[in-house]
């Protein structure tokens, strides 16, 4: 706060200091516009805090589209562990107005922008880009409350590794990408493992000679834009079984089962010492299987159109069946299989609370197209599906980052500035609706 017990007067305020709100201060900083971004805690603070260990991204290094970056020669089909995206978003901090341990606890609008309350005093801006929250809100079921006082219980956020648990069994529940990757983790440490598995998809790591996510980029999944999308079910599709470790490698319920995991159906209820689970384990199975058949159909009539040469078909032998294994019981003694430890994988959720607008569905995230909201000078960026499919991973948030950035130059400027491929900033022609 200043000295005069006023607010301070910035033009702009991002809310985050992760991929997102970094790159849209990049362009900011490019298009010469007054911002400054506000973090809880430090740069990357969620890639710091809420990733385990040996976590490393499902996406390979060249997917990493972040302005300013560089990969190094021969990396590009690296999967990047956790640190090394702090150490990528440290860099591109460096010169950015970041303040750190800066917690916003308050964005209300006020008569000429917004006012933002923080620890350390209050903000008047003219726009504010909600940049951060929007996957920070564990998803713990109600059923949680059921399991006794002595089962130490975490969440994907939470857990580090295996030796950080206590002895005993350890319940993982939900399948999706990080429920999966931890299970997987747990058993080739040793440790006694059982999985409720859940309605997720699962794609081969490898097919017909390319990573999976080349032939997606090739065929465009990523860029499918939101408003293209039939099903809204489709927004809440978790993301596919699959693994960056250890080189990247196929994720199965078979692999996993091979590897001592015990699956189980759907975790539906904790009473008594008890656990009940759904009998849907076999119908899991084969949605997740299916997903894999399908995404390999998608590539073979692409290969097959275009007349592209490659690999073979072929199946990865994670996915070698296992007889019998579609039985499991529906009822469990907590006591009697030694459960010491339940790790809840069952997603995350916005935690925008702080966020005094009406802008905000039922399920706590903004309201908006493709960043841009209903209230004139407030955005969105870093959010799933913010403009596409893409737009949730890193290899999205540079183009979200840009556009929203633009918008905001031309709101304060009345003309659209584009950059160069060179960085240099460039005068557009005046943008359709906005303020001057």
């Amino acid at each position: 706060m200043r000295a005069n017990g006023k607010a301070e007067q910035v033009e702009v305020v991002v809310v985050g200091a992760g991929q997102a709100g970094l790159a849209v201060s990049y362009y900011l900083r490019a298009f010469g516009v007054e911002h400054v971004v506000l973090e809880r805690g430090r740069t990357g603070e969620s890639w710091r805090s809420a990733r385990w260990d040996s976590f490393t991204l499902v996406t390979p290094n060249w997917m990493t589209r972040l302005p300013g970056y560089q990969m190094a020669a021969g990396t590009g089909g690296d999967f990047p562990p956790r640190d090394d995206v702090v150490a990528m978003l440290t860099q591109l901090a460096g010169g950015l107005p970041v303040r750190e341990r800066t917690e916003v606890t308050a964005v209300a609008a006020g008569a000429r922008g917004y006012q933002v309350t923080t620890a350390t005093g209050p903000i008047a801006a003219r726009a504010v880009v909600v940049a951060g929250g929007g996957q920070r809100r564990p998803v713990i079921p109600r059923l949680a409350a059921g399991l006794p006082a002595a089962v130490v219980q975490s969440d994907a956020a939470r857990y580090r590794s295996p030796a950080a648990l206590p002895p005993g069994a350890v319940l993982v529940v939900g399948s999706g990408q990080s429920g999966a990757q931890i299970a997987d983790e747990l058993a080739l440490a040793g440790r006694d493992v059982l999985l409720a598995t859940s309605r997720v998809p699962r794609v081969p790591r490898r097919y017909r000679g390319r990573d999976v996510h080349e032939w997606a980029v090739e065929l465009g999944v990523y860029d499918q834009p939101a408003e293209a999308v039939t099903d809204p079910a489709e927004f809440t599709e978790p993301h596919p079984m699959l693994s960056g470790a250890h080189g990247g490698h196929t994720v199965s319920y078979q692999q996993l089962a091979r590897d001592g995991v015990r699956l189980l159906g759907r975790l539906a209820a904790a009473e008594d010492g008890k656990l009940r689970f759904g009998p849907d384990l076999p119908g899991n199975m084969q949605y997740a299987d299916a997903g894999a058949a399908r995404f390999r159909r998608m590539v073979d009539d692409y290969v097959a159109r275009a007349g592209i040469v490659a690999a073979q078909p072929d199946t990865d032998p994670a996915e070698r069946p296992v007889p019998g294994l579609a039985r499991s019981p529906e009822s469990l003694d907590i006591r009697g299989e030694h459960i010491a430890t339940v790790i809840w994988c069952t997603g995350f959720g916005p935690d925008t609370g702080w966020l005094h607008v009406p802008v905000l569905r039922p399920d706590g995230a903004p309201a908006h197209t493709r960043g841009v909201t209903a209230f004139p000078g407030l955005y969105v960026a870093g959010f799933p599906w913010l403009s596409n499919r893409g737009s949730g991973l890193l290899y999205g948030a540079d183009a979200d980052a840009v556009r929203v950035a633009q918008h905001i130059a031309a709101a304060g400027r009345g003309r659209v500035p584009t950059v160069t491929r060179s960085g240099v900033v460039a005068s557009g022609t005046p943008m359709e609706g906005a303020s001057r």
